[in-house]
This record gives C-alpha cells, sequence and structure tokens, in this order.
C-alpha cells in the first residue's frame, strides 16, 4: 500500500458480516475472515449489519451481529430494523432506546418487496423514522430499495435524520445533485459512485460531508472503493473527511438520551 493509502484512517460505512444464501467461496463472512482483509486493504474499522438481517427475520441477525463482534473494536454493529406494526420489533421509543442502550448507533432498512416488503413513507414507517430523527441515528438505505420520490419525501419529512444511500450507482447525478440542492441530510457511500471523476464533481459542487467511504464487503472487493478515493483529485483534508470523519461525525451525533 501507498503512504496514501496508509493515512486515511479508513471507516468502511457499508460491510455485511455472516452466512449469505450464495456466498463465493471467497467472501468474507467470518469475524476473523474480515478482519483480515480489512487488513489486507488498511481499513482501520467498518460499520457492519448481519445477513440473517437482511435474509432471515431482523431481530435475529441484529442479536448474533452483537454476539460475533462482542470481541472485536474495529467492528461497529449497524442494526435492521423494520416498523413495529406487526409486533416484531417494539413501537415508540422502545426500539431506539434498546439499540443505544446495546451501543447500536446505526440503521438499515431493506422496505423492498423482495426483502422486508414495507413502505418508507409515513402511513408505515412514520413512527419509526420519527424516533430515529429525534435521536439522531443514521439511517442507511441501499438505493435500489426506494425510488427517488421516497428518497425526497425521507429527507423533507424527517431533516434532522442523517439518511445514506448505500450501493448509489453512477448514472444517478441527475436525480442525486437536485435532492442534494434541497438537503444537508441527505449523504451517499461510494462503492459504487464510481463515474469518471464523479466524487471531484460532487466534492466541487456541494463539499465532502456529503460522502462516505464504503466498500460493500463481502460484495465487493474493498481495491475500488480504496483506489478511487486515494486518487481522486481532491484535497487531502476532503479525503480524510470522506475516508472516516464524516461516519464518525455521524456516530457521534447521536443524541443517547
Amino acid at each position: 500500500m501507498t503512504s496514501r493509502i496508509a493515512k486515511l484512517e479508513l471507516f468502511d460505512a457499508n460491510c455485511m458480516l455472516g452466512r449469505i444464501i450464495a456466498p463465493k467461496p471467497e467472501f468474507p463472512l467470518s469475524v476473523d475472515a474480515l478482519v483480515a482483509t480489512m487488513d489486507d486493504f488498511e481499513i482501520g474499522e467498518a460499520l457492519v449489519y448481519h445477513a440473517s438481517s437482511k435474509e432471515f427475520h431482523p431481530a435475529d441477525g441484529n442479536r448474533l451481529l452483537l454476539e460475533e463482534i462482542a470481541s472485536c473494536r474495529r467492528l461497529h454493529a449497524m442494526w435492521v430494523v423494520m416498523p413495529s406494526h406487526t409486533g416484531e420489533f417494539p413501537g415508540g421509543p422502545g426500539l431506539v432506546d434498546e439499540m443505544l442502550a446495546r451501543g447500536v448507533r446505526a440503521a438499515r432498512v431493506f422496505p423492498h418487496p423482495d426483502l422486508h416488503n414495507f413502505s418508507l413513507r409515513a402511513w408505515c414507517s412514520g413512527e419509526l423514522l420519527a424516533w430515529l430523527e429525534r435521536r439522531r441515528v443514521p439511517l442507511f438505505v441501499d438505493q435500489e430499495q426506494l425510488d427517488w420520490d421516497t428518497v425526497h419525501e425521507l429527507c423533507a419529512g424527517h431533516p434532522a435524520l442523517p439518511v445514506v444511500l448505500t450501493n448509489v450507482n453512477y448514472r444517478v447525478d441527475r436525480y442525486l445533485y437536485a435532492l442534494w440542492e434541497k438537503f444537508a441530510n441527505l449523504h451517499v457511500e461510494i462503492s459504487s459512485y464510481c463515474g469518471h471523476r464523479q466524487i471531484e464533481a460532487a466534492v466541487e459542487r456541494f463539499g465532502a460531508d456529503r460522502l462516505l467511504f464504503g466498500t460493500r464487503l463481502p460484495y465487493f472487493t474493498p481495491g475500488s472503493a480504496v483506489a478511487m478515493l486515494s486518487y481522486a483529485a481532491i484535497g487531502d483534508g476532503d479525503r480524510k473527511r470522506i475516508a472516516g470523519d464524516n461516519l464518525r461525525r455521524l456516530l457521534e451525533g447521536v443524541v443517547k438520551r
């Protein structure tokens, strides 16, 4: 690794742990394998959710996640959550209080009908979103999980809620720029945001605070995201913010009480 990469203090914002339905042999699914991969690419810390939370049931996967990473201080828990209407999760402040009591400072949702099958619009998820917003818990969601009108409604209806779009592809700027012009609470994780000079253009127009380094492990190798950020034609201060400082700021901004 070059010295430029080593100095970045990388904090991965988009990482999955655990067994998935059809893994490739090289997928780093265990804690040890994941940490070894992080070491190979000099990634210091990672925000992780559990595959069982995505593909089986969120509550079970969240429990497994805390058990598996309990002895690894470099891995930080992200819980997958759902609205409380069916009784699978606590309503009101109960879920967020439990998260914070267990040291979990980030949430993720998979609302698409092919996965957890609910709506992020106010009529379905309003209470959940309101409590996440009240405590400033960052909410992560894959771009393909929802349409852009829902992203607009989410950011507009909950302006104090940090929203992080993950797996954002390189063809989204005509949507994304219009939203960034309106909403300071909208952030993008960069593992798939890989158009030519796309990071540079976003930083020049909106500043570096909207972008978070992420790898999408285990689906992607970290190499592309690390190289893309390391050699982007941006200032070292902006590079440092994207590498990890922006994510640390969001996590440190969580209101614990």
